[in-house]
């Protein structure tokens, strides 16, 4: 009886034929469709290898014949956006920052302007968003504000900057007080802001603060800080940047320990001006971008 074997296509490379069937290596070619686009993208490449910058060599590459870089495509790329921007630089400069922020379509472009500004100019202080909570550098986020909240005082504040100066109270560290009244006044700030405090050293030191401390010309009689306060039936300026102590939000800390500091050795904190004049400081903002600024900075959720 004749046999019946398959005939098929192998490559002619056998390992074995065991019992009449050997173990073979098929010739299975790939489809012709895929050979072909193999052979086109072979043929493209030597296309794109004339077109574009392709061969690196030893100081240079291949530039190609259309002229193309990266570097040129940036740079045209960024004069289209930068020629974008102006048309709306343009009106947000002619307009005053009030005006701007009433205008929805502005003030969400100099607001989002203004957060890339934030990020890299006031961040490494005031943190992410401005919700920074590290001891000297104020939340920008919440309605506490030391030197007004306003469009225009905000503006201020970061055109020529702040210099707080908390006077030294301690007769060791340049004060004129002793440690014993330095702990008075610490206790009737305690009682300000509500906290536990000693009774009769609170009841002195509410004495001190009005009276030969001098707190009260700062931070007002009441003790709720210089803006919008009074002192002796006068509006303190609100440039003195005196903190409120009633509310329980503190740049240095709100414990026994920390305004017994506060109180005994002073502090100094300066926000810095940004604005023209200060270019020998390494520091400028142009006024477009102050004004991009003091709408983001407003628009965070405590402004005034």
């Amino acid at each position: 009886m004749a046999e019946d074997k398959n005939q098929v296509s192998t490559t002619g490379h056998q390992w074995d034929d065991e019992d009449g069937y050997p173990l073979q290596e098929f010739n299975n070619p790939l489809p012709t469709w895929w050979l072909y686009t193999f052979y086109a993208t072979i043929l493209l490449s030597i296309v794109w290898w004339v077109l574009y910058p392709a061969w690196p060599m030893q100081e240079s590459a291949t530039k190609g014949t259309l002229g193309w870089t990266m570097h040129t495509q940036f740079r045209e790329e960024l004069a289209e956006a930068k020629a974008q921007r102006k048309v709306w630089d343009d009106q947000v400069s002619a307009m005053s920052v009030e005006d701007v922020a009433k205008d929805h379509g502005l003030a969400d472009y100099a607001s989002s302007a203004g957060k890339a500004i934030f990020g890299d100019y006031c961040a490494p202080c005031h943190g992410r968003a401005g919700s920074n909570n590290a001891e000297g550098f104020p939340v920008l986020n919440d309605d506490d504000w030391i030197y007004g909240g306003t469009l225009a005082q905000i503006t201020e504040t970061i055109d020529n900057g702040r210099a707080g100066a908390m006077p030294a109270h301690l007769e060791s560290a340049g004060g004129s007080f002793s440690d014993a009244q330095v702990n008075d006044l610490t206790e009737y700030v305690l009682k300000l802001s509500g906290q536990n405090n000693d009774g009769a050293s609170a009841t002195r030191g509410a004495a001190l603060f009005n009276g030969d401390a001098g707190c009260s010309a700062c931070h007002g009689e009441n003790g709720k800080g210089s803006l919008g306060n009074t002192y002796d039936g006068e509006e303190i300026d609100a440039g003195v940047g005196a903190p409120n102590l009633t509310d329980m939000i503190w740049l240095y800390g709100g414990s026994r320990d920390k305004i017994y500091e506060t109180i005994a050795k002073g502090r100094n904190g300066k926000m810095p001006a940004w604005g023209e004049g200060f270019e020998d400081l390494g520091r400028q903002l142009t006024p477009l971008d102050i004004k991009k600024l003091a709408i983001y900075v407003h628009s965070l959720g405590g402004g005034q």
